[in-house]
């Protein structure tokens, strides 16, 4: 195991060599298992002959379902509306040439476009309240149309042309197919007539399975339930129960999760992987551990408030480091207890792609009682979404950010961004997308099972009622209804504590201590290499000293490297830089050494703590070794010059200033740095020790020591190399500056 002592020294070693969910179906998922030798339900309604993604989604089902080769697929059918006929003739096309066993289960109904589907099966059940037939084309009876008249008898005719055809490859009669598309064909079995001309044959289950000459009028029999279908098909095993919308959300988070080398487990391994002791075997970090509490096992709540998402990128930083923390530390769950109008989209997106994607524990919303604009999008991106009773979601509309509404090309080229995003995590996290497009922008409509649940012409706004309501199976948008966070965990059967995520009391500070972190550099190395320069210990070391007691502080608490260890690093680069000056001058190796310890160790005190954990323990969507170094050792680079543009002023302007007479001289040459009983005085009547003469007692590279008389004084020259013994004379006196040249 690695201990504490040597983790830093490994991460030196790096950093110089590197700058050298649930699918809406019922049974099981098919996401979860093979297909192979399987029953395979695939519920087609009236919605998936209105939608052309639809009809590509089913025909990669039906493209999967050969692959694995299914035991059966059975088409369950429920249509009641007509679709038009270029969408039936492709829907005929993929289904006529399945290289697999089809059923037609007919649950409950199957007129229009589904008599249609239901010929091109091997067999046909129905349920017993089910009906079957009146699939004809709609012809116009208004003579003045006479274009649309006849293209309208033509898809009739191409209707029962193709018609004809199912039956004879499937069976079936002949007869009673054409009644179903001609409303001039009578049918007429034995002596019961089924169909009278002039109206389009509709069969019940029970006439349907009637035997005539041995052979059943359509169906081959009835089954109230998919399970007796099973048991009259003589298959076993778990059925798997899908649709085309179901089957491309589930395929579409299985490429996304395969992308960002994450595995879709079943939803309720998450909270078994949060609590797996082995997953934080060690609880030390790479830097030891910081003096917060653990989550490992708990339920983090992060609150999201009126100005949570409008504040700035701070709230956004700490919401990511909780939720990655969260995921270091083997949490049970994270919810996002909401009430909020919006705030930043870009923050929010990047939020929601990133980090929100990258975890294995369940993520919750609570609707608390707000969750507008970017609070939307939020939870669009998280596992699951409860409401309490009287609660809002959606109008995510992107805005400028005094609230008007982008330049029309502007607006486009965002909205279609935003909606890719939202689409993309409502697939990955099973939502409906079509919802969460409707949130962000005024042009979707959203129609689910046949039903319109939002008309175009207006962002989607959902109250409780309506984001909870189930169509097709399914909520509309939220799981449940919950009125309070206790009782949503409950729902959930997870039974954990709950720990709210609170920014530190210095929170606020630690901000502004990073964002001033390069001035601080610049004030704590100017004064440090003033100090060096000047004789004892005076304002400039006072000031160094505070400057990076603020620098590693503030770091520390906004949760970065900042330690003991790396100020300790630091302090050691600075006693090997005085070593260099005071000691060894000229040796170079002390103060090379000494001068990348202050650069590492100011560098890594701004790298975020759990980020490199993330990227230390491998974990997907991990920032690579240089974007995490990036800013921080820039902002070293920046402050290294900013604190030698800040010498180099200081050395110019400030011994001849008012303030720097008072600071520095009367402080620094009074503890050494003056002769006491000669030099001449200027004209402020302070004592000058230009024209003095003396000897250099070190070797002066440029800074060194002079003995004038029997004072020994701190030193620079000129420019030049002194050596040590040299006969010197003042030829400057700036302060608690002595500058000399060879006599």
């Amino acid at each position: 195991m690695i201990t504490n002592f040597f983790r830093p020294v490994l991460l030196l070693c790096s950093i110089i060599s590197l700058f050298c969910s649930a699918v809406h179906a019922e049974g099981e998922s098919e996401s979860s298992m093979e297909w192979a030798g399987r029953a395979v339900f695939v519920v087609l309604k009236n919605d998936d002959l209105n939608d052309g993604r639809r009809i590509r989604d089913l025909d990669r089902l039906v493209s999967r379902a050969e692959e694995d080769g299914v035991g059966a697929l059975i088409l369950e059918l429920d249509f009641s509306a007509q679709a038009e006929m270029e969408t039936q003739q492709r829907l005929l096309d993929l289904l006529a040439d399945i290289r697999v066993p089809t059923v037609a289960y007919i649950n409950p109904s199957a007129t229009g476009p589904g008599a249609i589907i239901a010929l091109a099966a091997d067999s046909i059940y129905m349920n017993p309240s089910g009906i079957i037939g009146a699939a004809g084309v709609v012809v116009s009876d208004d003579e003045d149309d006479e274009e649309s008249l006849a293209i309208a008898r033509q898809q009739q005719s191409v209707l029962k042309a193709r018609a004809r055809s199912l039956a004879k490859i499937y069976g079936h009669r002949v007869d009673v197919v054409e009644a179903m598309i001609d409303e001039e064909k009578e049918l007429k079995v034995g002596d019961t007539i089924l169909s009278e001309r002039g109206e389009l044959l509709t069969l019940t289950a029970e006439e349907s399975v009637q035997i005539f000459e041995g052979k059943s009028i359509l169906a081959d029999g009835q089954v109230n339930s998919r399970e007796a279908l099973l048991q009259e098909l003589e298959l076993s095993g778990p059925m798997i129960v899908t649709n085309p919308r179901s089957f491309s959300e589930s395929s579409n988070r299985e490429r996304l999760n395969a992308a960002s080398g994450k595995k879709e487990d079943d939803p309720k391994d998450a909270e078994t992987k949060a609590l797996d002791p082995q997953r934080s075997a060690n609880d030390e970090t790479l830097f030891g551990k910081r003096e917060e509490g653990s989550y490992k096992g708990k339920v983090v709540v992060l609150k999201v408030g009126q100005d949570t998402l409008a504040t700035g990128k701070a709230s956004f930083d700490f919401m990511d480091r909780t939720i990655k923390k969260a995921e270091l530390d083997g949490a049970a769950g994270l919810v996002f207890d909401m009430d909020t109008p919006g705030g930043f989209a870009w923050y929010t997106e990047g939020l929601v792609l990133n980090s929100l994607q990258n975890v294995s524990y369940p993520t919750f919303t609570f609707v608390n009682s707000r969750a507008e604009s970017a609070g939307a999008i939020i939870a669009v991106g998280t596992d699951h979404i409860y409401m309490r009773p009287a609660a809002t979601i959606g109008s995510a509309l992107v805005v400028s950010g005094t609230g008007q509404d982008l330049a029309e090309d502007m607006a486009d080229k965002v909205t279609q961004m935003i909606i890719g995003t939202v689409r993309n995590v409502a697939e990955l996290k099973g939502h409906n997308p079509d919802v969460a497009e409707a949130f962000v922008t005024r042009e979707k409509e959203v129609k689910i099972d046949g039903i319109v649940v939002h008309e175009a012409g207006n962002v989607l706004n959902l109250n409780t009622i309506r984001a909870t309501e189930i169509i097709g199976g399914s909520p509309v948008l939220a799981k449940g209804i919950s009125s309070s966070i206790e009782a949503l965990l409950e729902a959930e059967g997870i039974d954990a504590e709950v720990i709210n995520a609170e920014p530190l009391g210095l929170e606020a500070f630690a901000h502004w201590v990073q964002k001033l972190s390069i001035l601080l550099i610049v004030v704590g190395l100017a004064g440090a290499y003033l100090e060096l320069n000047s004789p004892g210990f005076g304002l400039p070391g006072l000031i160094s000293v505070l400057s990076f007691s603020l620098f590693f502080f503030g770091n520390y608490l906004a949760g970065n490297l900042a330690g003991y260890e790396l100020a300790v690093l630091l302090i050691l680069g600075l006693i090997l830089i005085g070593v260099e000056v005071f000691l060894f001058p000229g040796a170079i190796i002390p103060g090379a050494v000494g001068g990348a310890l202050v650069l590492v160790a100011l560098g890594l005190a701004m790298v975020d703590r759990v980020d490199l954990e993330w990227k230390w323990s491998g974990l997907p969507g991990a920032e690579t070794w240089f974007t995490l170094f990036r800013e921080s050792f820039i902002g070293v680079a920046i402050g290294l010059v900013g604190a030698l543009v800040a010498i180099f002023a200081g050395m110019k302007f400030l011994p001849d200033s008012k303030l720097g007479r008072r600071l520095i001289l009367e402080e620094a040459i009074s503890s050494g740095a003056a002769l006491e009983q000669s030099g001449k005085h200027d004209g402020a009547g302070t004592k000058s020790l230009i024209g003095e003469t003396g000897e250099a007692t070190t070797d002066l590279v440029p800074s060194g020591k002079g003995r004038f008389g029997v004072q020994l004084l701190d030193i620079v020259s000129d420019g030049e190399f002194i050596s040590k013994g040299t006969q010197i004379t003042v030829i400057r006196h700036e302060g608690s500056r002595v500058v000399v040249m060879k006599i």
